[in-house]
């Protein structure tokens, strides 16, 4: 006996039982409807239709199927690989070869054997290979790339061979032919509006058939390929998910008009369904629905080609639910849930919350966005008991003349409250004193915008530095302390930034560098008061490093004066005139998306505000009509508070 490798799969026109014939649900055609040929570039099976309206599937080069083998009830193949290479001569047949030349079918004189393909090739991972329990995958959610193109069914098809017997007498030299028949069912229907339809044409979002006596679809299943697939509706599959519909999208227009029928293919499983059980909806653009009940019983059988027709009137669409939000609560607090409740039908649900950036008074209109002014330093007190000696002040009035005089002239704006000025006093409250490691106190970052309303959105900003005269009979409440020794202040790297809401960088306005007898327009101006002389030395105002092991800055400027002053004492730090970034073209608000195009209605959205504040809060419901997009706009004042 000698083994010789079977070096030839042939495929002879298939498909060849593929017509519209089946029962009185179709419309019949005479001869062949479906063809079987080679030709096409692509690497699977291309499904086109003729100048007849007849399919032809065509294997093209590079297809690969998948072949099981048995030989006296054991595998002599699972599963292998087999590319096509379709015949130039002869475009109806095909012949294949092994992909991989470890697995490849061998003949076997006096063997009896038995081979089952399929195709497209499917690797087959986490269960045991088996031809009679080959997976397979029908998706009920099918995609068509708009009219009268039926490319997709190629994506979602299932062939099947009809098993090839080899008896153990057979004499065959190598050569096996299979015949490859579609295990599902082809619905095309063919749709066109009535003459009296008002408009040119209706979009169609989607095509839905429903059964309910059977499945439609089988998302996850198996099949045993060593049944032959015959005249009869149900397959020999083992369901391991059922669906009972199937629905078909369109990722291209599907506008149905009134001068000629366009065609939509669906792929189904082969079933019968009793009279009265299946439907077919048909969803226009504005989410209306045309729906028909098939009162007649229904027999889907394999490998056929069905056709229904229908004209469609206007009138045969059913507006669906309107779009309905409501809000139960107008009142929330900050960190818990604002609830929205929606009902009816939308394809697309936006959820304004009122805040800037997401305020439907500028969904249709730019915004001039302002830049958000914020500025901080840090701080030590040092030595004496004085523990308030500094202020924070602004003014939109002052001529920058850096005198004492000019100073006091203006007018200044108190502000010392927005800052946490409040800090032990190093030498007083602590035995530690100052040395150039000693980490400052944050006063915190503290929102400015208001400041800056001077000429050309421009303010000053100061700090006034304050030494009491000495009184011996002052007691430091804190510590007991007897006198009013003055209070040295070190000022930290004082900064002021402006920021777009929109960006997530910041523009340095001001950052506070200083050294002594050196003319620079970005320091600070330091004003010291009539009261100062020189007894009071080094003290009006000295620069010192900060040093730790990771950081260091430069610029610690420190005010004080003499110790024990006998007459109050006052100096200045003046910030250059500091002008606020003109407001900026951010475009359009933007929306919360609460539901995207192809996401379900949900019955309820949550919000959580962070801020306290009074918003405008709207819910925008948008759908397609036949006539172009409506928004539905439910729109309530809501109050959100702290606590």
């Amino acid at each position: 006996m000698t083994n010789r490798i079977i070096y030839l799969f042939v495929v002879a026109a298939a498909l060849a039982g593929c017509s519209r014939d089946a029962a009185s649900w179709s419309e019949p055609v005479e001869g062949e409807p479906v063809r079987f040929s080679a030709s096409g570039v692509s690497t699977r099976t291309s499904v086109e239709t003729g100048t007849d309206g007849r399919l032809a599937i065509s294997w093209t080069e590079g297809d690969q199927v998948g072949i099981y083998g048995m030989s006296n009830g054991r595998s002599i193949g699972n599963n292998y690989t087999y590319i096509a290479v379709p015949f130039e001569e002869e475009p109806s047949r095909c012949s294949f070869s092994a992909e991989d030349p470890s697995k490849i079918f061998t003949w076997k004189h006096g063997t009896a054997q038995g081979y089952y393909a399929y195709y497209p090739y499917m690797q087959v991972e986490g269960r045991e290979l088996s031809a009679t329990t080959h997976p397979f995958s029908l998706p009920a959610a099918q995609t068509q790339s708009g009219v009268n193109s039926p490319a997709h069914l190629a994506r979602y098809g299932l062939l099947t061979a009809q098993p090839v017997e080899i008896a153990a007498s057979d004499e065959a030299h190598g050569g096996i032919q299979f015949n490859f028949a579609n295990a599902f069912s082809i619905v095309e229907l063919r749709l066109k509006m009535t003459a009296d339809c008002p408009i040119e044409s209706v979009p169609l979002k989607q095509i839905r058939l429903v059964a309910e006596s059977g499945n439609l679809a089988i998302p996850a299943g198996t099949i045993d390929l060593t049944v032959p697939i015959g005249a009869d509706p149900e397959l020999p599959v083992t369901v391991e998910q059922g669906s009972p519909e199937v629905v078909l999208g369109f990722d291209g227009e599907f506008e149905v008009g009134k001068e000629a029928y366009v065609s939509a293919y669906l792929l189904v499983a082969p079933g019968s369904h009793a009279a009265g059980s299946v439907r077919l909806e048909l969803t226009a653009i504005d989410n209306s629905i045309r729906s028909t009940t098939f009162s007649e019983a229904i027999a889907l059988l394999p490998n056929r080609h069905y056709t229904k027709t229908f004209d469609l009137s206007l009138d045969e669409f059913e507006p669906v639910d309107e779009f309905e939000a409501e809000l139960p609560v107008l009142t929330c607090k900050v960190g818990e849930p604002l609830t929205v409740t929606m009902t009816g039908v939308a394809d697309r649900i936006d959820f304004w919350s009122g805040e800037e950036g997401h305020d439907y008074a500028y969904s249709e209109k730019d915004r001039m966005q302002e830049a958000d002014m914020t500025t901080s330093f840090w701080m030590l007190l040092n030595s004496g008991t004085q523990r308030t000696p500094l202020k924070v002040k602004y003014s939109t009035d002052f001529d920058g003349t850096m005198t004492e005089e000019g100073i006091l002239a203006a007018t200044w704006t108190d502000v010392t409250a927005q800052f946490d000025l409040t800090t032990y006093i190093y030498g007083t409250d602590t035995k530690t004193t100052v040395s150039a490691s000693i980490p400052p106190h944050n006063v915190g970052t503290v929102d400015c915008g208001d400041w800056f309303a001077g000429e050309n959105n421009s303010c000053y900003i100061a700090l006034f530095y304050h030494v009491d005269q000495y009184d011996a009979d002052y007691v430091d409440p804190a510590t007991g302390t007897a006198g009013n020794g003055r209070t040295y202040v070190y000022i930290h790297d004082m900064w002021v930034r402006a920021q777009y809401k929109s960006e997530s960088s910041y523009m340095e306005i001001y950052r506070q560098k200083y050294v002594k007898n050196e003319e620079n327009p970005a320091y600070p101006t330091v004003v010291f008061g009539s009261t100062f002389d020189d007894g009071d030395g080094t003290n009006p105002l000295n620069v010192y490093s900060y040093t730790t092991s990771s950081y260091s800055y430069p610029y610690v400027m420190r005010l004080g004066s003499t110790f024990r002053p006998t007459v109050e004492k006052n100096s200045y730090i003046v910030l250059p005139r500091l002008e606020r970034p003109e407001a900026k073209n951010v475009g359009k608000d933007q929306p919360f998306v609460v539901k995207a195009e192809n996401d379900p209605v949900p019955a309820s959205y949550e919000y959580v505000f962070t801020q306290p504040g009074v918003y405008e809060v709207a819910v925008v419901g948008t759908s397609q009509t036949l006539t172009g997009p409506k928004a539905i706009v439910k729109q309530a004042t809501v109050t959100v508070t702290a606590d």
